[in-house]
This record gives structure tokens, C-alpha cells and sequence, in this order.
């Protein structure tokens, strides 16, 4: 069945709580032609409540407006507004937050809507394309050249968010729009993957496997490995078919 020019994308996801945490407050979500991610943050397990949320969120927009409609940034906007709003009413869950990555095709297009430091991939046979900028310290300092990528991965302050959903009402969504043929793998991670999988072994796991969902738990698994000292989650959709021209690459940018 043709959905808005993609046929089915075959949309899977792993998620485990590693091996240091007690609570997994990662949460991740595949629909028809969506998926997402999100790493949440916040006392006494709030941050299990504020991925949740934002997950929750993208449910209700993909059932409300179809993969056709659906409007990535309207979406997160109302995550943060859930997640504001609870943390403001419940002593308990105050300060939670979370990341949130989304993403989705239609028709030949991937659409992505990000905040926070969890990663969006794309997967083609040219080889692996990191979609998103961390929103951390490390991140500004890395782009604004203060730092190098091998500094990056063991600094401090590596984990140190500047935007999250749950801490302001105006908040700036990056979004981006690229082509997607089939083949394409359009990955979605938090960091508890990212900080311990390089790009390539990412890239890697999917063109070992026939099997995405194999992928996504043998990626789980190497990151275990490693230590697993963080919540670990990965979600992927594959471009099976495509019934139109893939469009130009447009620019990214990010909606106050």
C-alpha cells in the first residue's frame, strides 16, 4: 500500500536501561512513517515521566493529522507544553525535562524536528550523515571550533544540555529537510548510544543486517559492551519504496 508516495517504511526501535542506571528514562516511538526519541532528565524517575510525555505527544499528532499531515514542530511545541505544565503543578516532577528527535517521510522527503542531544542519521550508500547539532556545551564549543571531535567525546561537560523540552515556553525547534531513495535508513539515537557507537559502526550494524530490528538491538548490545552507563535507545526506519522524485535538499534551520 502506497502512503503518500512511500511505500510502508519498515519503522522499528530498541530501547534498555544499560547497565549503571536503575530506571530507563528513555522512551522512543515508531508509527506509520515516524519515528522518535527522546532522553529525559529530572529527579526521582520525572525523567521517565517527561520522555513519556513527549512521546505521547507525537502519538497524539501522528493519529490527529496522519503521516500526511503531520507538523513535526507543532508537535514538540506541545510536548514542552505538556511537560512545562506538569512540572509546574507537581512538586515531584519540577525541573524534569527531556530530549525529543523526530522524524518522518512523506512523500521522498525526511523531515526531522530536534531539541536537545539525542541524534538523528541518515543512512545511505554514500555513507552515514549525523542530521542534528548537539544542543550541549560540547556541541557549541565543537562547531565554534574551540574544541576538536576527539576532545568532544571525553569532556567533562559533555552532557551539559543548553535546550531541553520542559525549561521554556518559547521553545526554538530545529528542523530539516532532506531526499530519501529507497535503501535509506533514517536513524534516531540518545546519547547513551551516540556517547559509545561511533557513525560508522552505526552504519555498520544496518549493512550487516537483513534485519533493522536485529540491527537496533545488536547496536543496544555493543554499547553494553562498553559499559552501558547510560540509558541506551535507537529507532530506524527504512526507505523501502518510492513512487516519486526525490526533491532537492533544502535548508535547515530552526523555528523560534
Amino acid at each position: 500500500m502506497v502512503v503518500d508516495g512511500v511505500r510502508a517504511m519498515m519503522c522499528v526501535c530498541a530501547t534498555d536501561v544499560g547497565l549503571v542506571r536503575e530506571h530507563n528514562e528513555d522512551a522512543c516511538f515508531v508509527g506509520e512513517n515516524c519515528c522518535a526519541v527522546a532522553d529525559g532528565m529530572g529527579g526521582h524517575r520525572a525523567g521517565e515521566v517527561a520522555s513519556r510525555m513527549a512521546i505521547h505527544a507525537v502519538e497524539q499528532e501522528l493519529s490527529r493529522s496522519g503521516p500526511a499531515g503531520f507538523d513535526i514542530v507543532r508537535c514538540i511545541r506541545q510536548a514542552n507544553a505538556a511537560v512545562l505544565d506538569a512540572s509546574r503543578h507537581a512538586d515531584a516532577l519540577e525541573g524534569m525535562g527531556t530530549t525529543l528527535t523526530v522524524a518522518t517521510v512523506n512523500p521522498g522527503a525526511l523531515r526531522v524536528g530536534h531539541v536537545g542531544d539525542s541524534r538523528a542519521y541518515l543512512l545511505t550508500a554514500d555513507g552515514i550523515k549525523q542530521l542534528t547539532d548537539d544542543h550541549s556545551v560540547v556541541g557549541e564549543m565543537l562547531r565554534s571550533g574551540l574544541i576538536t571531535a576527539e576532545e568532544a567525546a571525553a569532556h567533562p561537560k559533555r552532557h551539559a544540555i543548553t535546550r531541553a523540552l520542559g525549561f521554556f515556553d518559547d521553545l526554538e525547534v530545529d528542523v530539516g529537510e532532506w531526499p530519501v531513495r529507497p535503501g535509506d535508513v533514517v536513524v534516531l539515537c540518545t546519547d547513551g548510544l551516540h556517547d559509545l557507537v561511533s557513525p560508522e559502526e552505526i552504519r555498520a550494524a544496518f549493512g550487516r543486517s537483513r534485519d533493522p530490528s536485529g540491527a537496533c538491538h545488536d547496536l543496544v548490545s555493543l554499547a553494553c559492551s562498553r559499559g552501558g552507563h547510560d540509558n541506551i535507545t535507537v529507532a530506524a526506519c527504512v526507505v523501502t519504496e518510492s513512487d516519486m522524485p526525490a526533491p532537492a535538499e533544502g535548508p535547515r534551520g530552526s523555528e523560534p
